[in-house]
């Protein structure tokens, strides 16, 4: 997982405006400096890397979306850029699993094991071509320049007028950090009633995305919280891992599933077919994987229940 590399000197204490400016520069510049090496085709990790720091920056949007004015900050070009990043990266993760996978198949499965790994680096080098346009120094340029120029008057400044639900005196940015990690806590709580059902894969997929949401804004707001927070976000982002492996699970058995069905649609039921041999072999391990990564996230969140590990997350937030 890719780790923030810049720490801010934030005053927690002092209005939240000139430190809001301050964190989303520098997710935008952490975000923008890693395009080289996103489009550095020798190592997948720079793809990963820039798309978690595009990550960073959508989750700092949206925490700080109630003290910005509407509609000023380039969020829809924002987003075009991490999904490129999202789905080349997403086709890279898919290869390595099959790599590893076809090393551990007798030779009949691995050949084609292969042959479904061949059809996804033709769709990996299609996505990188999208990317590389996407992300092209001067389209990076013009989105920087712009995302920047906008940012001098998406926070309104203490002789503003107030923003609609949020009068003066302007909040610090230590209880922006309350009130957001606050929201993110109840709509975790609130999504949470799915962990107790397997079936419910989109309701697991988007618990995932709340833990996810949480352990930003705990990162986020960290310099106001220091030593009490690293911990917490540890435990966060195990919870966010376990979901985010049955979701990748998910993906791969809804894909797998419906390859089978085409091609025993398609093929002459009476020969052998290894790519469907392949697929079969393929969708019985990401099951039993997902059941793993299932069980996981089940014991940690019945853990979280016995230990009041959310309850006390909001009272570490709440202290002065």
């Amino acid at each position: 997982m890719a780790k923030e590399k810049t720490k801010l000197d934030l005053d927690c204490r002092a209005p939240a405006a000139p430190a809001i400016q301050l964190v989303l520069q520098n997710r935008l510049e952490e975000m923008c400096a890693l395009r080289d090496l996103a489009l550095d085709w020798s190592d997948p990790e720079g793809v990963h890397d820039m798309r978690v720091a595009s990550r960073r920056l959508r989750s700092a949007l949206s925490d700080f979306k109630p003290y910005l004015r509407p509609g000023t900050l380039p969020r829809g070009r924002l987003k075009m850029i991490a999904t490129a990043l999202g789905t080349v990266r997403d086709e890279d993760v898919s290869l390595l699993a099959l790599e590893s996978l076809k090393s551990a198949a007798a030779e009949k499965i691995a050949e084609g094991i292969e042959a479904i790994a061949e059809e996804r680096r033709l769709r990996r080098a299609q996505e990188r071509l999208a990317l590389e346009q996407k992300i092209d120094k001067a389209a990076m340029m013009d989105f920087q320049n712009d995302f920047l120029a906008r940012l001098k008057t998406a926070v309104p400044n203490s002789e503003d007028a107030p923003l609609p639900g949020k009068p003066h005196p302007k909040p610090t940015f230590r209880r922006v950090g309350v009130e957001v990690i606050t929201s993110r806590l109840q709509d975790l709580s609130a999504g949470s009633a799915c962990i107790y059902d397997p079936a419910r894969t989109k309701d697991l997929h988007r618990l995932r995305i709340l833990a996810k949401r949480l352990r930003y804004a705990v990162e986020l707001f960290s310099p106001c919280w220091i030593d009490e927070f690293r911990t917490l976000g540890k435990e966060v982002a195990k919870l966010q891992t376990s979901l985010g492996g049955l979701h990748d699970c998910d993906i791969w058995i809804a894909e797998l599933g419906a390859r089978i069905r085409t091609r025993n649609r398609n093929s002459d039921q009476s020969t052998y077919d290894p790519d469907a041999e392949a697929a079969v072999w393929l969708l019985r391990h990401f099951a039993d994987e997902r059941t793993k990564h299932y069980v996981d996230a089940l014991i940690r969140w019945q853990e979280w229940q016995a230990t009041g590990f959310l309850t006390g997350l909001q009272r570490v937030v709440r202290q002065n």
